[in-house]
């Protein structure tokens, strides 16, 4: 990357940071070379930012979580108009969190849960409620495994769906500074982990809930087909128009 390559709205924005840092309006300009040469390391800007907006609340970001994606929030907007009045909420997958946050602002009177393999995300995601004066709960787990309850009307699992084959691919940005754990999917044409997800739920016998899925474009009927015992199976369009989300209620 050079610093052609960098739009102008970055380059402001690098500015404004640097100048937050210094503490001056005009005596920043090691601390502006310094954030320069990281964005020029391919760091995300978002990361250098250390804060990030996502809908209505306002984040933490860095390498303990993946960055939000727009996907991520659209599907907030999804949720908002087809759910209503939830009283138990799961996010499956929180990283930054910023599901689980959305959920309690959208539904305050909620008990809202969000796990994570990663310790370091529900870290992350724990300083994220102390910011925005949340009070949600977060627990570090694999998938349902430390999950004692099961009585949730809402599930909304944004997990690893990038095919392990795939990884490798990824831009700079995001090979050299975010989790790829968080990201990596396996094999099954990186649906594994939305499967051993669903797997879970009919074990534990999970009844009357709605879930939300975010998935690979590509594979929306695959994820379909697992949920052969639901009702309502729906795929919905991401506003680039591709099958990004699964809803589905039991």
């Amino acid at each position: 990357m050079d610093i052609q390559s960098i739009p102008n709205h970055e380059l402001e924005r690098l500015k404004q940071k640097a100048q937050e840092i210094s503490g001056s309006k005009t005596e920043y300009q090691n601390e502006y070379s310094t954030l320069l040469t990281r964005r020029l390391n391919h760091e995300p800007i978002q990361y250098i930012e250390e804060f990030m907006p996502f809908y209505t609340v306002q984040l933490k970001v860095d390498e303990r979580a993946l960055i939000p994606r727009p996907e991520t929030e659209y599907l907030i907007e999804i949720i908002k108009n087809k759910v209503v009045k939830p009283k138990s909420i799961l996010d499956v997958g929180t990283g930054s969190g910023c599901i689980s946050l959305m959920m309690k602002h959208l539904y305050p009177e909620a008990e809202v849960k969000g796990i994570d393999i990663s310790p370091f995300a529900i870290q992350l995601a724990t300083e994220n409620a102390t910011l925005n004066g949340m009070n949600i709960e977060f627990i570090q787990s694999d998938l349902l495994n430390e999950v004692s309850s099961s009585d949730f009307d809402l599930i909304i699992a944004n997990l690893p769906y990038i095919p392990s084959s795939e990884i490798e691919t990824l831009d700079l940005e995001v090979l050299n500074y975010e989790p790829l754990n968080a990201l990596d999917g396996g094999d099954n044409d990186g649906i594994n982990i939305i499967q051993n997800l669903i797997n879970q739920i009919d074990h534990k016998e999970y009844k009357d809930f709605e879930i939300f899925l975010e998935i690979d474009e590509r594979f929306g009927q695959k994820v379909i087909e697992l949920l052969n015992n639901y009702d309502d199976v729906e795929l919905i369009k991401d506003l680039a128009d591709k099958d990004r989300y699964v809803y589905a209620r039991r």
